[in-house]
Parts: C-alpha cells; sequence; structure tokens
C-alpha cells in the first residue's frame, strides 16, 4: 500500500488516517493472539478485518509491527460491520498508548517516517 492518508469532509475523526500494511495482532487475556488485516490505521484508532465479531465495547490487547517496531497499545471495539464475504470490519479506538508510540503512528502518516 501506499500510505496515502485520507479525511472527508463529513468525518467526524479529528485524526489522520493511513492506508498502510500493518501487521496487527489482537487478544484479550485467556485468548491467544488473533492475526488482523488492518485496512487504516491513526494515532486514535484503526481499521480492521476479523474473521468473526469481537463484540461491541470489548477491550482488547492491540500489538502492532510496523517496519522494524512493535506498537503495544490497549482498545476498545467501537464499531463492527458485516462483510459481503462472512468476515468482521472492525473499528478499535485506543484507550491506552505510550505518547512515543502515538507520535510514531502520526509520523507514519504524515509520511515524515517511511
Amino acid at each position: 500500500m501506499d500510505g496515502r492518508f485520507f479525511m472527508t469532509e463529513s468525518e467526524r475523526r479529528s485524526d489522520r488516517r493511513s492506508i498502510r500494511e500493518v501487521q496487527v495482532f489482537l487478544g484479550t487475556h485467556g485468548m491467544p493472539a488473533l492475526p488482523v488485516k488492518a485496512l487504516n490505521i491513526s494515532s486514535s484508532g484503526l481499521y480492521c478485518i476479523c474473521p468473526a465479531p469481537l463484540g461491541d465495547l470489548t477491550r482488547l490487547d492491540v500489538l502492532l509491527k510496523v517496519q522494524e517496531v512493535e506498537i503495544t497499545a490497549r482498545a476498545v471495539v467501537i464499531r463492527e460491520e458485516e462483510q459481503p464475504d462472512g468476515t468482521w470490519g472492525v473499528g478499535l479506538f485506543f484507550t491506552r498508548i505510550g505518547l512515543d508510540d502515538r507520535k510514531l503512528i502520526n509520523e507514519l502518516v504524515d509520511g515524515s517516517k517511511e
């Protein structure tokens, strides 16, 4: 993916998002990490494709692998949409993420860190 950002005038989000290749793993206590496909990412959250619904407001541990950096965060499911192929589009909002990690994501979205 080319790392372009996008935001429309009707967006409620204040953070720019990037279409970028990011490895994402989701987990909860007692559940092994589930690899998912991220469609876009911002410093406040991400949108990914999961094989099954996770449940609104479910709290998750998130591991992002960007280039050679691992970012750990906590997130909550804020949106789930069943896709035509039977998978689920899941919107996650970061509830706990380090300031340096948030800054790194912003740099990736802005393209200042490739």
